[in-house]
């Protein structure tokens, strides 16, 4: 029975998908170019290294599935709930994510040049090194995740929100932060100025932070 409320967490549409899926019998090793999954969960499948074009996701939801060191290009990922996945060091160039939720996923290194990213949840995952370079991000959010290192140069991040989040190193070079909210997150070492600030909204202990970090001396007033 389909699960006709598209419910929304922060304001994000969450995906939809049916109550109960049926599980999905993949052989990763029969997978071609352009194949489609749809309405039902893949558990387990192992497709690392794996090189394919224009894979599509649709109401599907994804349990330990290992995509490790793969290249999909092109991937579509519609109505998808990632479920403790390992993405480390795949490579997805122009990957579109449609009302998508990635849950307690390893993302380290997983390099999305140009993504397209509408309605998309990132909770509890640990996301260092990973590269969203020239992303297009809207209704974002990341809970709760590891991004030491992160790098979103030139990327639309207008209204993204960070919660909670460590962003330790990560370079905003030339992003658009425009209504994105960074409150609560840790910020050292950030590549970031004010021109990629401008609308955003952070903290007081941030802003003394960055200021510092310009060479600004902040003292009592006399």
């Amino acid at each position: 029975m389909a699960d006709t409320s598209r419910k929304k967490t922060g304001g994000i549409a969450a995906p939809k998908l049916a109550k109960d899926l049926p599980v999905l019998p993949v052989a990763v090793a029969e997978v071609a170019d352009r194949d489609a999954f749809t309405h039902g969960t893949i558990q387990q499948a192992n497709f690392t290294g794996c090189a394919l074009d224009r894979l599509h996701f649709d109401a599907v939801v994804l349990a330990q599935v290992t995509m490790l060191e793969t290249r999909f290009d092109h991937l579509r990922l519609e109505d998808v709930r990632v479920v403790g996945g390992n993405l480390a060091n795949a490579a997805w160039p122009e990957v579109a994510c449609s009302r998508v939720e990635f849950l307690g996923c390893r993302l380290t290194g997983l390099r999305c040049p140009d993504a397209l990213l509408h309605d998309v949840r990132f909770s509890e995952c640990k996301g260092d090194l990973a590269q969203f370079y020239g992303a297009k991000a809207r209704g974002v959010r990341f809970d709760r995740c590891p991004l030491v290192g992160a790098d979103f140069r030139q990327a639309d991040l207008t209204g993204v929100v960070f919660a909670h989040c460590d962003l330790t190193n990560v370079d905003f070079t030339g992003a658009t932060l425009q209504g994105a909210d960074l409150r609560g997150c840790a910020i050292e070492g950030v590549r970031v100025g004010p021109q990629e600030l401008r609308g955003a909204t952070i903290d007081t202990h941030q802003a003394l932070a960055l200021i510092r970090a310009m060479g600004i001396i902040v003292a009592e007033s006399e």
